[in-house]
């Protein structure tokens, strides 16, 4: 019959194992003269390399210098770019401001050029007691000596840029006949105006 002790028991103590590493499997022999080479050959790599490496870490901190040199720069321009944002906002309310100007000044309407216009072409014996201009229409009431005058007058109006092309001509039954013991033909003109430019 077989013995068999299953209460627990001290182990053998292997001491060619440390860390999970088996050290019987290490050949001590070649990995001293490796471990020697390998703190031989980094110092005799770094003498060999060691003015590149110099000029390499002085270009490094030139450029870290740089660097810094920079961004203090950069920063300074901070203060422009806020003024440029702030530029070109107004800029845009600027642009928003003349366009709304630009829309007044073309419904805006100047009638000077109108009037020089009728106050150039008006014969000599025709004058003008009334004048009225309502936005866009044109009522002229006024005397002249003769009729050829008044058909003049009304050429003259018709044939003008400033106009439509039409002139209407009402005789006024309110309005005196005569002034100072003179017959005068009295006359009202409508018409439409299309530029005051």
């Amino acid at each position: 019959m077989i013995e068999i002790n299953l209460t627990p028991g001290e182990k053998q103590k292997d001491f060619t194992k440390i860390a999970g590493i088996n050290l019987a499997l290490i050949n001590f022999k070649l990995l001293i003269p490796f471990i020697f080479l390998i703190y031989l050959v980094e110092p005799g790599v770094d003498a060999f390399y060691v003015d590149e490496i110099t000029a390499l870490e002085t270009k490094t901190l030139n450029d870290k210098k740089k660097l810094r040199q920079l961004r203090t720069e950069l920063r300074g321009y901070d203060a422009v770019k806020k003024q440029v944002k702030e530029l070109n906002i107004q800029e845009k309310n600027l642009a928003t401001k003349i366009k709304i100007v630009k829309e007044i000044v073309e419904k805006r309407q100047n009638p000077f050029k109108v009037l020089k216009y009728i106050a150039d072409n008006t014969p000599k014996d025709v004058w003008i007691v009334e004048l009225e201009i309502d936005d866009r229409d044109l009522k002229i009431v006024g005397y002249s000596k003769s009729w050829k005058s008044i058909g003049f007058f009304i050429d003259n109006l018709r044939n003008s840029i400033f106009f439509n092309g039409t002139a209407n001509y009402i005789k006024p039954e309110a309005m005196e006949e005569e002034i100072s013991n003179q017959r005068v033909e009295t006359f009202e003109i409508t018409t439409s105006i299309v530029s005051f430019k």
